[in-house]
């Protein structure tokens, strides 16, 4: 009983949820950008075929925020999100994040060229054939 009345009389912990529902609010107000933001670039990318980047940067950015702010809220962090720290912190990533240098592509150099003459099993029915499975199972078989 005794710790029910120590954490409820501790000043820091209704600090801690008076910014946490202040960023909720933060939060819903990002929602309806990120949505504005969709439509945007939709209509944009149908229209003209492509993307604006400053868009794109300015909804990476946004995107990023929102990350801080949900570790913030969902108390994974104590770093407080912008406007309580500076906006750069959100761009370069926060020390918790990690994986973000790689790039969003994969790089095709990575990859090699599966031919015709690799041994590579295929799922498809040869020509000529009936299509059956059964019909190459016959042929080990017997």
């Amino acid at each position: 009983m005794t710790d029910l009345k120590t954490s409820l009389m501790n000043i820091d912990s209704w600090i801690r949820l008076g910014y946490v529902l202040l960023f909720l609010v933060f939060l819903a107000i990002a929602r309806g950008l990120l949505f504005i933001i969709i439509l945007v670039q939709s209509g944009m990318f149908l229209a003209t075929g492509s993307t604006n980047k400053k868009i794109i940067d300015f909804s990476g950015d946004l995107s990023l925020w929102v990350f801080d702010t949900l570790r913030f809220v969902t108390f994974t962090s104590e770093h407080k999100a912008f406007p309580f720290s500076e906006w750069s912190r959100s761009l370069e990533g926060s020390a918790d994040r990690s994986g973000t240098d790689q790039p969003d592509r994969a790089d095709d150099s990575e990859f090699k060229s599966v031919g015709a003459t690799d041994d590579v099993p295929s799922f498809t029915a040869d020509e000529g054939s009936s299509g059956g499975i059964g019909d190459r199972d016959e042929d080990k078989g017997s």
